[in-house]
Parts: structure tokens; sequence; C-alpha cells
């Protein structure tokens, strides 16, 4: 295990959870970067990275500009910016391991169950951002046998999160807001929704493991949107009204096969579905 971890992107919605996650361990050193402190899209600040690295310390590399920061080619060459200035940094200086969290939205919808190995195929700027992140990473870190760790993060939901991304977190922000809940068409797709605690608890799992190659955070368990909402309206001691809108496109599902994840963290245990709508519920004020 490494004695140091640096996090880039700590105040993110799931950096936060990391550096909340390695932090119970009191024999690692967390430096946590925002970017506040370290702007990635900047050369020259990407420099601060040499005074930490070395053998015992793993970069996380999990700063990007989410979807709801736009779908544009500003924001997709953002985040290719960010992951070469962070490679240039592990080239003038190597890190003992890396850690790189991506996203699901690397994979196509026309394959079920996702695993480690379906192919990729990206769609729009976050998710061609995200792919290219990864093989920026791998175009340093192979050549210098640097161990790489790629986390494809299905959606993830629970308190903190700033993007309000359809399913969970956005219908807790809009119940809180007025007691309704949007949602498409019937709600029929299906997706794996991950609690952010748990992303994290299993990054850091894998992290002090020093793992490497590819693996699927999810939770091997899909539900439909309409699912998805009738257990927050249970939970619920009023009425909810349920808008339906025409769906932007065509029906599609998302399930996972999560045996590599389950075989390299044996007997983690997930938080119940029912809890983490509650926790979610609750950080958004519902009234």
């Amino acid at each position: 295990m490494s004695a140091r971890v640096v996090v880039l992107g700590a105040s993110g919605f799931i950096g936060r959870a990391l550096v909340r996650a390695l932090g119970g361990d009191a024999a690692l050193e967390v430096i946590s970067h925002s970017s506040g402190t370290l702007n990635l899209t900047r050369p020259e600040s990407v420099a601060a990275l040499d005074a930490v690295g070395g053998a015992d310390t793993c970069l996380v590399f999990a700063s990007a500009l989410t979807p709801d920061r736009g779908q544009n080619l500003d924001t997709l060459s953002a985040n290719l910016t960010m992951a070469t200035n962070v490679a240039r940094a592990l080239e003038r200086r190597p890190f003992g391991h890396v850690a790189y969290v991506g996203s699901d939205a690397v994979y196509g919808f026309d394959v079920n169950p996702v695993t480690e190995t379906t192919p990729i195929a990206p769609s729009g700027p976050y998710a061609v951002a995200k792919f290219g992140g990864e093989k920026i990473l791998e175009m340093v870190t192979t050549p210098k046998s640097i161990p790489l760790l790629i986390l494809r993060v299905a959606g993830v939901y629970g308190p903190g999160d700033p993007h309000g991304s359809y399913g969970p977190n956005s219908f807790a922000r809009s119940i809180a807001k007025d007691r309704t809940l949007r949602m498409f068409g019937d709600g029929e797709e299906e997706r794996d929704h991950i609690f952010v605690d748990d992303v994290a608890g299993l990054a850091a799992a894998l992290i002090r493991g020093r793992a490497t190659g590819v693996f699927n955070i999810a939770t091997g368990e899909a539900r439909s949107f309409a699912t998805v909402a009738k257990a927050m309206r249970d939970l619920l001691p009023y009425e909810v009204t349920v808008n339906s809108v025409p769906r932007k496109g065509a029906i599609t599902h998302r399930r996972y096969d999560t045996s590599r994840l389950r075989q390299a963290v044996p007997g983690f245990s997930f938080t119940p579905f029912s809890e983490g709508l509650r926790a979610t519920l609750q950080a958004f004020r519902a009234p």
C-alpha cells in the first residue's frame, strides 16, 4: 500500500467522498487538491506535483468538467488538457501508482450486461474526453511501468451532488423544491445507481490494494427510473406528483456483470438502496 495519496479533484462530488474514505487510515497521508489550489488546465500549475511524487505515492485523478457544465468542444478541450498536463507531470516525476476516476459513459447502450471487456463506444464530448483521459495516461504510465487503475463509474447519487443528473439526484432536488419530479416517458429505462460513499469505499479499497487495470464501479443491480421514483415516494409522508415528459431518444438499459469487482473487493457491503435514497432526500432538504 502507498504511504501517501494525492487526490486531484478533492472538492468534487466523488473526490470529497474519496478523501473521507481514505482519511480513515491513520497510516496514510492524504493530500487534497481542488481547482483552487491546483489548476490542472495550466501546465505551470501542475508542476506542484513534482514535490509529492515518488514510488510511495498514489496519484488519484478525479478532476473533470461534468456534463452539466456543457457538452461542447470547450469542455472537451478542457478535460483533455487536464489529462495531458497530469500526464506531463508523470513524465517528469513518476508516481508509484495512478488511479483515474473515469465514467461508464465510454460504453454504448447496445451490449448488456456490460463488463470491463465491453467494446468502447463513447458518444458526446464528455464520454470522448473520459476515454481520451484513459488513453493519455496509458501513453505515459505503460512505458514507465507505472501501475494504472481505471475506474469506470456508473450513475452516482447521494448527498452533495451539485450536478442534479437525471435519476435520484434530480428527483430529490425537484421534490425538495415543489414536491414534483420529472420522468421521461414511463421511466422504463434501467440503470445501475450507486451511492457516492460506496463509490469512494470501493475506490479506496482498490487503491489500498494497489489494483491495476479497468474496473466498472457499479452495484450489479439495475433499476428502472420508475422504480427509483416509487422508492423515493414511499419514503415520504406526502404525495409527490410525477410529470411525464417526452423522452429524447429510444429506450435503453445498462446492466452490469460485476464479477471482476467482486473478486477484487470481496465481501463489500453496499448501502441499502432505501438508506441511500433517504440520505439523498434529506440532503436536498425535502419539506
